[in-house]
This record gives C-alpha cells, sequence and structure tokens, in this order.
C-alpha cells in the first residue's frame, strides 16, 4: 500500500508548487491583479489528494488481504461479517476463476507450455519434480486478480472519501482501527476537532468545485474570501491527516 502515500506526497508538493507559484507572481504584480483562483485551485487539488489516497489505500489493502497478505478486519458489533467479506463484486467476475478452476487440466499445461516450452510437455518426470512448477504456476495465478481490482475500482469509483464519517466507512474494508479516536492520539488533538475541520475545508471545497466560491449575500461576483495562510495551513492539515492514517493502518 506504500504506492498510495508516495503518490499522495507527490501530489502535495504539487499544490505546494502551486501555491509558490501564486506567492511569486503576487510579489511581482499589483493588487490590480487577482490571483486568489490559483489559491482556490490549490485547496481544491488538495482535497482531491486526500480523496484519491483514501480510493488507493483501500483498493491495495483489499487486495492485500484477498491475496493473505494483510488480516481481514475483526467483525463489528452487531454483524456477522467484517466489511471487507461484505463487499460484493459481480458474478461475471468472479466465474472466470471458477472457469479456470473446472478446467485445471488444460490451464496447467498452458501455463507449463508458456514458462518452459513444447519440448518440456514431450518428456517424462517424477512428481516430485513437477510439483513446484505447478505450485509457482498456481501462486502466479491466484496472485493475478486483475478482476477483482476492476471489481473494487468500479465499486468504489462512484464513491468520493472526503468527509470524516465517509473515510472511516472506506478504512473499515481493510482495517479494523477506531480511525479517527487514532488519527487524534498521534496528533495530540480530539477526534472531534480533527473531523470538524476536516469537514470545514471539504465544505469550501465544496463551494469552490459546486458554487464557484460565490458569496450569495454580497453583490454579484463577490466570492469568499482566501488568502495564502488559510490554504497553507489547510494543506498542512490534510497532509498531517493523511500521514497518521497511513501510519496505522
Amino acid at each position: 500500500m506504500h504506492s498510495a502515500i508516495d503518490q499522495f506526497r507527490v501530489s502535495i508538493k504539487r499544490v505546494r508548487d502551486l501555491i509558490a507559484l501564486h506567492n511569486s507572481i503576487k510579489a511581482q504584480s499589483t493588487s490590480a491583479l487577482d490571483l486568489s483562483d490559483i489559491l482556490r485551485s490549490a485547496l481544491v487539488l488538495t482535497v482531491s489528494a486526500l480523496d484519491y489516497y483514501i480510493h488507493e489505500v483501500v483498493t491495495l489493502g483489499m487486495l492485500e488481504i484477498y491475496r493473505g497478505q494483510r488480516p481481514e478486519p475483526a467483525v463489528s458489533a452487531n454483524t456477522s461479517k467484517s466489511a471487507f467479506s461484505r463487499f460484493k463484486v459481480s458474478l461475471g467476475g468472479a466465474i472466470q476463476e471458477r472457469k479456470i478452476a473446472l478446467d485445471i487440466e488444460s490451464w496447467l499445461e498452458t501455463e507449463i507450455q508458456q514458462n518452459y516450452g513444447s519440448e518440456f510437455l514431450e518428456q517424462s518426470y517424477q512428481l516430485s519434480q513437477l510439483l513446484p512448477m505447478i505450485s509457482n504456476s498456481m501462486v502466479n495465478r491466484l496472485n493475478n486478480i486483475s478482476w477483482l481490482e476492476n471489481e473494487i475500482r468500479e465499486t468504489l469509483g462512484y464513491q468520493s472519501f472526503q468527509q470524516p464519517d465517509k473515510i472511516a466507512d472506506a478504512i473499515r474494508l481493510i482495517s479494523d482501527q477506531k480511525l479517527w479516536d487514532e488519527v487524534g492520539n498521534n496528533m495530540n488533538k480530539p477526534a472531534k476537532d480533527i473531523k470538524q475541520q476536516l469537514t470545514f475545508i471539504v465544505d469550501r471545497r465544496n463551494k469552490i468545485a459546486h458554487e464557484a466560491d460565490i458569496d450569495p449575500t454580497y453583490n454579484i461576483g463577490n466570492r469568499w474570501p482566501i488568502d495564502e495562510i488559510l490554504v497553507g495551513k489547510t494543506v498542512d492539515f490534510v497532509e498531517d491527516v493523511v500521514e497518521n492514517i497511513h501510519q496505522i493502518l
């Protein structure tokens, strides 16, 4: 799952570069030039980086659980299965695995021929000689679960993971940690305050993305105020939250 946090760090660096560009142009121009939309873009990209991180870390975590490389989350109260076990996939994807199992002989023959050549199949071997090859082919096949990755990405792709409760729901697919309590402990802040601040940031992001950041209480064209200090603190906070989420997973 490390690639998820690596990508987040790259995205946040791009955001900081955008803020630096704003500050550089501002220092060389007059107040007549309105540069505030650069900051609005930076704020939107910050929340997008968070959203993408949650999508990626959950997808990769679920694949690790399926491969047996990560423990399945514990069953939560009032349920008989974990959130991971309750995740639904289409029969169209799952049936491909069953078809291979039903025709295992043909599949193994094809695998061995591709990996060791046609001449290999024309010779006689002891079972002990073939078992490592068969085992290796089976392991490679079990780890090739692109169909499941596609299913997970398609299902999660319709959802946004920005609001604190939605993020917690997503993380429950791969972890039974009490997300915001643990993040709060790491950040030395009450979980309620962290969730409240994140909600405020996402609400502001939504104003920019869906309402053109218009302040309807003033004249036409007036927008909610924004400056580099506000956006800088937003980036620092979201970065701190994501780094701490990753640390507890």
